[in-house]
């Protein structure tokens, strides 16, 4: 998969997007298998992106002593002959929103309550 490899310390968790392209025939959509895409670990918290076993993209956004916003969509029919722009959003501080985009269009949100 074609992203860029992020250092803890480049990482925002209270603000910030990670974008990255799912390239044709690089992920096998509905095998049930879990894919790490992304494991960012710092010592205020975590964000981790997988394709799950269940055939869904979840993201889970946790910030330690405050709590853990999860999200996730069904991808079990995406063409792994594809390619797929992923991105995921967050901010805890004014719009208070965790979201997925794939493909420019936003799939799913949820609102950060910590």
């Amino acid at each position: 998969m074609h992203k860029k490899n992020l250092s803890r310390e480049e990482t925002d968790l209270k603000i910030g997007t990670i974008g990255f392209w799912v390239q044709k025939n690089e992920l096998n959509w509905n095998n049930n298998e879990a894919v790490v895409l992304v494991n960012i670990i710092k010592s205020d918290g975590s964000l981790f992106i997988v394709k799950d076993s269940d055939n869904k993209l979840k993201c889970f956004h946790v910030i330690l002593g405050k709590g853990r916003t999860d999200i996730e969509t069904d991808v079990s029919a995406f063409d792994k002959n594809k390619a797929y722009m992923i991105v995921i959003t967050w901010d805890t501080t004014e719009s208070k929103k965790l979201s997925l985009y794939i493909d420019d269009k936003e799939v799913v949100s949820k609102n950060i309550v910590y």
